[in-house]
């Protein structure tokens, strides 16, 4: 197996001869055994003098399983002191994590891992290894194993341990969710400095290998809990399959390769097309697509895009729209669907679409632009200092503080109001709202989505576009003059204070006390 993972190493380009390589390992067996592979390769470099491998791995501790995650700590120790790799330690609150970010606590083991394996990548570089801090949800801080310091710094790949059965099933589910094209490729061997060794390798093979050489692994006991689709769809659904063809996975897998080989011919016309339909504006700007960034609108021209072929007609509107935005994520189907209904109505239309962007019907197309917004007011917290903070316009007055000793509770003001800064995750945004908005609506944790909450308090369209939000990320922390989120209330373990005041608070929004 080891030779067939070399040479699939050399045939995707993963590494270069002199390279370094951060490894995820979770101590079970496709982690266990990518990293085993990664330090045969990095010794046979090294014997043989054909180039050199540097490997580092990390480890994250999500806190959810008790003295099973403990165990597998201890292993992953173990291992990487055995094969001579330095190691990074995390520990994360992941249940906490995902209320804060809103999400599963499978997406959010998920997205800590992303970031920990990036800030090893970016950041990482000489931490007193004797006075280390494991992380908390504040300040993810690193501890480095074994007593060794290692600089990340300029580490060129991030090793995951996909192998042929994640693609299988990463297919399954993106059938199952609804995708497109795009989502029939399963997964990508290299995806910038992202690669995935093991991706022609099957489970049962990696089990197999470490088995032939000894080596034992870890086994997470809630991969066999049917609670996650994913789980469901390895530990129901693939096996059945399998009764039908014993090969149904590596077919699978094949059929991904053969879509993502189409996909770069498709994507290589999708940018044609593209640069075929767009006009923008200003001319000084041609090669700045983003509204955010440089031009100041963009028009697809409706005769150019007649002349596109039909099956590449929505993505090339996708990409438009996600240009426009400087973002894809959040850009789905129904805002492709949306602007090709909109090429077919009368000049003069509008729509939403999510990042502040809207599409306007015109002679000869469609116009994407920004909203007009006064002086959107940007505040990252961690320059945020102990002073007032005055917007140009003079809408919004912004103050950090800790808590006062003994102070319980704070008045009741409909245009200021107080936040727990430090549970506070992305930049604070002062903003109208954007597609997939929401608001926590009491303590427990439950959400509703902006556009629910607009409709049951009976405020029209033209004045939703009005309402100034500050936002946390999608995370509504208030809708000013009408509602705070129960999500950053000042509670009893609060230490710093953030508070906003809106300076025009007089005729806007509600006449009565806003509801807190």
């Amino acid at each position: 197996m080891y030779q067939r993972v070399k040479a699939y190493v050399e045939e995707q380009h993963m590494l270069e001869k002199k390279d370094r390589v951060i490894v995820g390992v979770s101590g079970g067996a496709d982690s266990v055994c990518l990293l085993f592979v990664l330090t045969k390769l990095r010794d046979e470099r090294q014997k043989s003098g054909d180039g050199t491998l540097e490997i580092t791995a990390v480890h994250v501790h999500h806190g959810l399983r008790g003295d099973s995650a403990d165990a597998d700590e201890r292993y992953v120790r173990k291992i990487c002191d055995a094969w001579n790799v330095p190691l990074v330690v995390y520990h994360k609150n992941i249940r906490e994590l995902a209320k804060c970010w809103n999400m599963s606590e499978e997406e959010a083991g998920r997205k800590a891992r992303r970031e920990a394996f990036l800030e090893v990548r970016n950041q990482y570089s000489d931490v007193p290894c004797d006075n280390a801090q494991y992380g908390d949800i504040q300040s993810h801080h690193a501890e480095c194993a074994n007593g060794r310091q290692e600089s990340a710094q300029g580490f060129g790949k991030i090793a995951l341990a996909h192998h042929r059965n994640d693609e299988a099933e990463t297919v399954l589910f993106h059938l199952c969710r609804g995708t497109d094209v795009r989502g029939l490729g399963g997964i990508a061997p290299v995806s910038g400095f992202w690669i995935r060794p093991l991706l022609n390798i099957g489970r049962n093979e990696i089990e197999s290998y470490l088995e032939k050489v000894g080596i034992s692994y870890c086994t997470d006991e809630t991969n066999a809990e049917n609670v996650y689709a994913r789980n469901k769809l390895r530990n129901q659904v693939i096996p059945q399959l399998e009764e039908i063809n014993e090969q149904a996975v590596w077919h699978i897998s094949r059929t991904a390769q053969s879509v993502r080989e189409l996909w770069s011919y498709v994507d290589m016309q999708i940018e044609e097309y593209k640069k075929k339909v767009l006009q923008i504006e200003p001319q000084s700007c041609r090669k700045e697509t983003n509204l955010a960034t440089g031009a100041i609108s963009l028009i697809l021209n409706k005769n150019e895009y007649d002349k596109v072929p039909v099956p590449l007609k929505s993505y090339v509107i996708h990409r438009i729209i996600c240009e426009a935005a400087g973002h894809e994520k959040d850009i789905s189907a129904v805002h492709v669907q949306a602007v090709e209904e909109l090429l077919n109505r009368q000049v003069g239309r509008k729509i939403d679409l999510p990042y502040a962007v809207t599409a306007s019907r015109i002679y000869g197309g469609v116009k994407f632009e920004k909203k007009p917004v006064i002086s959107t007011k940007m505040i990252d917290p961690n320059h945020l200092n102990d002073e007032n903070i005055e917007d140009p316009e003079a809408l919004f007055q912004f103050r950090i503080f800790e808590r006062p000793p003994g102070m319980k509770a704070f008045p009741e003001k409909t245009y200021t109001k107080w936040f727990d800064y430090d549970i506070i995750n992305n930049t604070v945004e002062i903003r109208h709202r954007q597609a997939g908005d929401v608001l926590a609506i009491n303590k427990n944790g439950g959400t509703q989505r902006l556009k629910k909450y607009f409709i049951n308090e009976k405020i029209s369209r033209e004045e939703r576009e009005k309402v100034w939000l500050v936002a946390d990320g999608h995370d509504i922390m208030w809708v000013v003059g009408h509602r705070q989120s129960q999500r950053y209330q000042i509670t009893e373990s609060t230490k710093k204070i953030l508070e906003i005041h809106f300076c025009k608070g007089e005729n806007y929004g509600r006449d009565s006390k806003s509801i807190s």
